[in-house]
């Protein structure tokens, strides 16, 4: 091993062992990246120790994972759903006309964030029902 890397030398003296840790496998084709996350926050826990890797991996039980998930990082981001749009992330929908003053919106009944309607695809008819009855938008119609 080289003495230095980019001159700093804090590191090179550890010598590293490989483990294997037992853990969870998904169960189907599109859970790992809720599988890896959660392995990850499983190992920052409780480091330096060794983790015990113990959760379900059930269709169902990924599927809440994976809006906890989302509700984690949305949550610890900058994101303003009072303001920016859950699908763009933006205050204006994206290609709108930079002196064009008005954007319809539309809050979800479920979370409460809003949407831009442009965004969404919805034309004035959809639009004009969803205000009558309650909305639900794609992120928690899932």
């Amino acid at each position: 091993m080289r003495r230095t890397c980019c001159s700093k030398t804090d590191w090179v003296d550890i010598k590293w062992k490989g483990g294997v840790m037992k853990h969870p496998v998904q169960q189907d084709g599109n859970s790992c990246g809720v599988v890896v996350c959660m392995m990850a926050k499983e190992v920052m826990e409780v480091f330096p120790k060794t983790p015990t890797m113990a959760f379900g991996t059930t269709k169902k039980e990924m599927a809440h994972q994976r809006k906890v998930l989302a509700m984690e990082i949305l949550t610890a981001s900058v994101f303003d759903k009072e303001v920016n749009c859950a699908m763009c992330a933006g205050i204006k929908p994206p290609g709108s006309v930079p002196h064009h003053t008005h954007t319809d919106w539309i809050q979800c009944d479920s979370c409460f964030r809003w949407c831009h309607t442009q965004c969404l695809h919805m034309d004035q008819k959809s639009l004009e029902e969803a205000q009558v009855g309650d909305w639900v938008c794609s992120l928690c119609n899932k």
